[in-house]
């Protein structure tokens, strides 16, 4: 019995050591090892790689295994399956914060760093990539980064791409400007394409009822018929009466494509025109909600000549490697900045050498956006996508002084420069100027609910039910960016 006795000791020790040993080794790795090994890589990995998110009311879970799944045209990196079961789909009344990792790249000086000339990066320059949500100060922020690029002495216009066709490239070209405007982007794209990790990211999102009736205004039949005089509205009492009874009629026919120059049916399939001067239901939603997999192929039923294109130029089956600088994008000339030289990306404009590919820039192969949205899958797929920008902004808050100080940091230009977005006057493209922050946030919703408009309103919010929850989520990522800056820069 004592033998025995002694044995069960011995053997208690033996794994008592073991336990604490490995015990000193987690430390070890997790206190002084972990954070060499990401900051040697801070470049290319995803901005917020350990996401997490408080969920105090789910609604439902999100399940993407099958897109989840290996193929045999995609091989993707466990980024996208880390947040699997992180990200919950909530209406929009939920409460949640988003907390970003404390050793994520540093948003001061984002510019600079991802942009840096190395003998390790043979010397390559990269991307500006923009992904341009239609009316939603896209062009605002198109002239800004002009101006960002002039200080830090790179020009882009039209100069510039004829010297580029002449084979006189200048050095200062190693940072090449590139938006996504007009085609949905593929959820995975970071995980693919190796652009990506060259690229500095900025997205700019708006309420999706407040982004749809400025278009409804903008380019609708609200612009030619009803455009919007504030000093008119509600004080005559005639032009009120009237806009009421026109929008009654003319929003629902204008979300049915009734009367425009292309229908719903024209955009269904179509790669190129998806995202443009028509309404596109839960528009910013699908903008980062496309996708290749031949799972979700099959579910959005394209032709067998659509899913040859696709699966052509997915980066898996193509070289995206070296540039074409005169498929990236230029300014017109430098006394107008807010207006593009257009070779590569607007449907009519392509010049002859950026048919094929259209521009040379992440995410620029075909994916797919249109069709019956999957509540579960398509929201998972848009904020998994939308956490991979360096900078996630809301239009409503672009002269606010902390997102413009921010912005700033990240672009590693001066706060108090004169072209901060805290400074900016209004461009060409405002329809509407807003002068108080109730207005720039609610200005298209208080208009219908003041002219007696809730149906119309209502039948909005309907359709657009998961882009309105997806924008709340994007609300909170803006909000956790920033309050992580402050951390960084106080």
């Amino acid at each position: 019995m004592k033998e025995e006795g002694l044995s069960i000791r011995i053997m208690l020790t033996r794994k008592i050591y073991i336990i604490v040993v490995l015990g000193i080794l987690y430390l070890i790795i997790t206190r002084y090892l972990r954070p060499t090994l990401y900051y040697t890589q801070q470049r290319y990995q995803p901005l917020i790689s350990q996401t997490t998110i408080t969920k105090h009311k789910v609604a439902r879970p999100v399940k993407a295994e099958e897109d989840l799944r290996s193929s045999n045209i995609h091989n993707i990196v466990n980024f996208t399956k880390q947040h699997q079961d992180e990200v919950g789909v909530v209406d929009s009344g939920t409460e949640r914060t988003i907390n970003l990792p404390d050793d994520h790249e540093p948003y001061l000086n984002r510019f600079q760093r991802r942009f840096a000339s190395s003998k390790a990066r043979n010397k390559k320059g990269g991307y500006l990539f923009f992904r341009h949500m239609r009316k939603a100060g896209g062009t605002s922020l198109r002239v800004y980064f002009h101006d960002v690029m002039l200080y830090h002495n790179i020009t882009r216009n039209v100069n510039d791409f004829r010297g580029v066709k002449g084979g006189r490239e200048p050095p200062n070209y190693q940072v090449y400007y590139i938006e996504h405007e007009f085609i949905p982007m593929d959820w995975r794209c970071p995980s693919v394409d190796p652009r990506w990790t060259e690229s500095l990211r900025i997205i700019v999102l708006r309420h999706p009822i407040e982004r749809h009736l400025s278009e409804f205004f903008f380019s609708g039949s609200g612009n030619k018929y009803y455009p919007i005089d504030k000093e008119q509205l509600y004080v005559n009492k005639t032009y009120t009466t009237d806009m009421a009874t026109y929008l009654e009629k003319a929003i629902p026919k204008w979300m049915k494509g009734i009367g425009q120059h292309r229908s719903k049916d024209n955009v269904e399939g179509n790669f190129e025109t998806i995202f443009s001067r028509h309404y596109t239901d839960n528009f910013q939603l699908r903008a980062l909600a496309g996708c290749s997999s031949p799972q979700c192929l099959a579910k959005k039923k394209v032709t067998d000549e659509q899913y040859e294109r696709v699966t052509k130029y997915h980066p898996n089956s193509y070289n995206y490697t070296k540039p074409v600088p005169r498929c990236t994008q230029y300014y017109r000339n430098e006394d107008k900045p807010s207006a593009l030289f257009e070779q590569c990306a607007k449907p009519g404009h392509v010049k002859d050498e950026c048919v094929t590919l259209g521009c040379d820039g992440p995410c620029f192969y075909p994916s797919v956006g249109w069709g019956k949205l999957d509540e579960n899958k398509d929201l998972f797929r848009a904020q998994t996508l939308l956490r991979q920008f360096d900078a996630v902004l809301i239009t409503s808050k672009l002269e606010d002084n902390d997102q413009a100080d921010f912005l700033s940091d990240v672009m590693g230009v001066p706060r108090d420069s004169d072209f901060s977005m805290a400074r900016r006057a209004p461009t060409a493209n405002t329809g509407v100027e807003k002068t108080d922050k109730r207005e720039k946030s609610w200005f298209y919703r208080d208009l219908l609910a003041n002219l007696g408009l809730n149906s119309v309103l209502s039948l909005l919010e309907g359709e657009n039910r998961l882009e309105i929850e997806f924008f709340h989520y994007a609300e909170k990522l803006n909000e956790a960016m920033i309050h992580q800056w402050k951390r960084e820069t106080r």
